[in-house]
């Protein structure tokens, strides 16, 4: 349950030197260095599909972004935070 409530309540900030994750229940930090991969996941239950991003970090766990999913297929929304995330990522690693 409380990943449901982390997943749709929880907030990003992006930084030039990370991402900065903001929860009903925890806060953290990731420096984009650690980040290997920015990853679209999808997801299919019984009778439901979604996806959501992944930040992918060099020990190999990875992190779903909070706020970032969508359960349309094309959701110009979900895909603009996608494109953000994967420019503030790039411009980092300059």
């Amino acid at each position: 349950m409380t990943y449901i409530i982390g997943r749709g309540y929880g907030r990003a900030l992006l930084t030039p030197d990370g991402i900065f994750f903001k929860g009903p229940f925890r806060r953290r930090s990731i420096p984009w260095a650690e980040i290997t991969e920015i990853e679209k996941r999808h997801h299919t239950a019984r009778s439901s599909e979604w996806w959501d991003l992944r930040l992918v970090r060099a020990n190999g766990r990875d992190l779903a972004v909070p706020g970032a999913f969508t359960s349309n297929r094309y959701d110009h929304k979900f895909e603009a935070k996608l494109a953000l995330l994967r420019e503030y990522w790039q411009r980092a690693a300059r």
